[in-house]
């Protein structure tokens, strides 16, 4: 391969490493001391009363996806739930065994707990959050066997590119003013890095949805607190600092 040829391969590399980032839905920019994730499009605006309808369309349009194979293995499409208008938004990695075979996220032991945080620290009810993850279906180590526990794993990066349109038209429809992202795989998927969750937790980033600044914290995942009980401190020093941004603005 001669000069010219390999340059034009490095152009053809770079056009579908971009067309990659374009169909994620984000673009980061330059960090500062709070580092912008911004949309690729512009969103339209909903407005509090249309953000139910608007987030049943969206339900319809993707409860049926195929689009990776998790879509294949699942039981039930795990769109998410809470209050369309809530002003805090989690997003956890991708359902397990027990959000697998209802269709709800977070109601397993670490949903439990998550819960138990959710109204101790924070303060609110449950209900009164959205709960989400970045893939929608259940991803298995032995997809055939769907109905065995502990066959649960953290998705593969192709099958959160492919989910990840979805979990970004939910945060463009509700658009809370804060959102806690549960554990390093979510942290690196939606803040775009490849640090632990312990550089990532106990600080705030921004990003923008039209024209919306979000606050965005990562915490450690409810699940290591079940294995780890001294992880939990973790956990409520950030839903401590929720709960004060909350009484704040």
């Amino acid at each position: 391969m001669d000069a010219r040829e390999e340059l034009q391969s490095i152009i053809g590399d770079l056009r579908g490493y971009l067309a990659q980032e374009k169909n994620r839905g984000l673009t980061q920019v330059a960090r500062s001391k709070a580092p912008v994730i911004t949309p690729v499009t512009t969103p339209k605006v909903v407005t509090n009363a249309g953000k139910p309808e608007a987030l049943a369309k969206l339900y319809q349009e993707y409860a049926a996806c195929l689009n990776c194979p998790l879509g294949r293995t699942r039981k039930k499409f795990v769109f998410g739930e809470g209050d369309p208008n809530a002003r805090l938004m989690f997003i956890g990695e991708g359902p397990g065994f027990d959000e697998d075979h209802t269709g709800r996220p977070f109601i397993g032991k670490a949903g439990q707990l998550l819960t138990k945080a959710i109204e101790t620290t924070i303060g609110i009810k449950r209900a009164e959050a959205y709960i989400g993850n970045i893939t929608k279906c259940h991803p298995m180590k032995d997809p055939g066997k769907p109905d065995m526990r502990g066959n649960d794993r953290p998705p593969a990066a192709e099958e959160m590119v492919s989910c990840l349109p979805i979990i970004t038209r939910q945060i463009e429809i509700i658009q809370p003013d804060i959102i806690c992202l549960l554990g390093r795989t979510a942290a690196q998927a939606i803040l775009k890095s490849s640090d632990g969750i312990h550089q990532l937790r106990n600080k705030f980033y921004t990003m923008k949805y039209g024209s919306k600044d979000i606050q965005v914290i990562a915490t450690i995942h409810p699940a290591n607190c079940l294995y780890d009980p001294s992880n939990k401190k973790y956990l409520w020093v950030d839903f401590k600092k929720i709960k004060n941004f909350l009484a704040a603005d």
